[in-house]
């Protein structure tokens, strides 16, 4: 059974789909589409999903914008069976 919750593998799809340069700003208007249950807040999420090492965030001094990417770790999980599970965007 995959370890993550709906909106846990969602942004983990997210943030894999965006090979590194998606910000909290994209990946939050790309949320915004989405049908997918989002508590806690994205940002407490995405905290927790580096402490347990399936996502690093890269900030960038000086901007208020950082950077999220998919650890060795997060592609793993994605690959396996059950975490397959694909994202729908909302019309």
């Amino acid at each position: 059974m995959s370890e993550l919750t709906a909106f846990e593998l969602t942004l983990l799809q997210l943030i894999k789909a965006g090979a590194g340069e998606y910000d909290w700003y994209r990946l939050e208007t790309r949320l915004s589409r989405m049908d997918v249950p989002r508590v806690p807040d994205m940002m407490s999420v995405l905290k927790d999903m580096v402490a347990r090492g399936f996502v690093l965030r890269h900030v960038t001094p000086g901007s208020p914008r950082d950077r999220w990417e998919v650890t060795e770790k997060g592609r793993a999980l994605l690959e396996t069976d059950e975490a397959n599970v694909p994202v729908v965007l909302a019309r």
